[in-house]
């Protein structure tokens, strides 16, 4: 009771912020692929007819073992279905009915791109490419709702058109220059630096899909600032802070030495050094986690006043429970002296006893006051308080009122005291 105790109260913000947490590592595994496979499985399409072993190239990278779209894709998109459940569980907002909505959609377009892998079939290819373009647009732009609450109540449809404004189209041209950064870099490493996919040099695009890689790093990491300054200048005030503009510097620092890898490379195109392509990699995957983190921070920012309510809610609701679980154990155990002694003899022996000083006064003087009112007695157990100056204060044990009452029952009787029995 007390672990779970110092576990959930009053700090249900503990359990919140942990809930914020797995959304951040569930985004920083979902996004980057998702990007990826979006960017991909369009230039593969792209390519199907008149480059086809290039085109089968590119959807191996989006779509290569259904392990890895199940992982990378369905899992953390239904995980953060649920955990926006828990964060937002008495919001007006139903995030998590959106969520499921539109995971449909990614899950359909991940079965036609996998047809579209094996059978090469065109229109399989595009319908997939189509639905994913689909999922990450809504996706992107419902975690952007979170920024801005005062429109929650406005939210009317089964998939709501996000914000009504240019902001949707400005976030998503921000999430596919950070998923050209990242198809960039994953066409760089895993075909020119991995060896299980490792292009031959004598392949007749080795160096057609080494400067997708290239263009696509270069492109992004010049466009990008430029979706940064804007959300920064159309932000609400409510939601900056300043974790949010030391992010975006780190941000603008990390886009520059992108852009910095992504030069080298180009004027060392005819013999690509393989550090720079695990370099190019991980600053992606950096750049991603910085961007995440901005947001979730100017989330948090934006939902402060809600998350406290909630926080709120789930303290009241956990007290709730509490006082029926005790009614219920009352109801069935009862206050028993019995009990009460063997509490007593357990967590109050080292400080207290009968007839004689310890780190607290004898009971045989204290309890005498309390003859007639043994709900003082509880109440001072519930939450003791320094009385005696010659004493030290007594720690909170840390007992359910139940226990208290059965420990309270037992000392009265010891002094030959019966306290009126409980009623129903």
């Amino acid at each position: 009771m007390n672990v779970i105790n110092e576990i959930l109260t009053p700090p249900t913000f503990k359990f919140l912020h942990l809930i914020s947490y797995l959304v951040y590592f569930m985004l920083l595994f979902h996004l980057p692929y998702m990007g990826m496979v979006l960017v991909s499985s369009i230039l593969s399409t792209a390519y199907g007819k008149g480059k086809p072993q290039l085109s089968k190239d590119f959807i191996n990278l989006a779509v290569g073992k259904t392990g890895i779209w199940i992982i990378f894709g369905l899992l953390p998109a239904a995980s953060l279905a649920v955990l926006y459940r828990m964060l937002l569980f008495n919001a007006s907002i139903p995030i998590h009915l959106y969520l499921l909505r539109i995971f449909g959609i990614m899950v359909v377009g991940f079965i036609l791109l996998t047809i579209y892998r094996r059978t090469s079939h065109i229109t399989a290819g595009a319908a997939g490419a189509l639905l994913i373009l689909v999922y990450c647009f809504f996706l992107v732009n419902l975690m952007s709702l979170l920024i801005y609450p005062e429109k929650w109540p406005f939210l009317k449809l089964p998939i709501p058109y996000p914000l009504f404004s240019i902001t949707p189209l400005i976030h998503f041209a921000g999430f596919l220059f950070l998923s050209l950064i990242m198809t960039g870099a994953a066409v760089l490493f895993f075909y020119y630096k991995w060896p299980e996919k490792r292009l031959p040099e004598d392949s007749p695009h080795y160096q057609l899909m080494k400067y997708h890689g290239f263009g696509f790093l270069l492109a992004g990491s010049l466009l990008m600032p430029l979706m940064i300054f804007w959300d920064l200048y159309t932000l609400p005030g409510y939601s900056l802070s300043v974790p949010v503009f030391v992010l975006t510097g780190l941000i603008i620092v990390t886009l520059f030495l992108l852009s910095y890898t992504a030069a080298a490379m180009i004027r060392n195109h005819k013999d690509i050094l393989p550090r720079y392509t695990v370099v190019s990699l991980l600053l992606a995957l950096l750049l991603f986690g910085l961007v995440i983190g901005k947001d979730r921070t100017l989330q948090a920012n934006a939902s402060l006043e809600t998350i406290t309510v909630l926080a709120g809610d789930a303290r009241k609701a956990w007290d709730e429970a509490v006082g029926k679980r005790e009614e219920l154990y009352a109801k069935t155990a009862g206050i028993d002296a019995k009990r009460g002694e063997e509490i007593y003899s357990a967590q109050c022996t080292a400080c207290h006893a009968f007839d004689q000083k310890k780190l607290g006064p004898p009971l045989n003087d204290v309890l005498p006051k309390y003859k007639g009112k043994e709900d003082e007695l509880i109440a001072f157990l519930k939450n003791p308080q320094k009385i005696d100056p010659q004493y030290p204060a007594m720690p909170n044990p840390g007992l359910t009122t139940i226990k208290i009452k059965s420990v309270v029952k037992f000392l009265m009787g010891k002094m030959g005291v019966n306290p009126p029995e409980e009623k129903e």
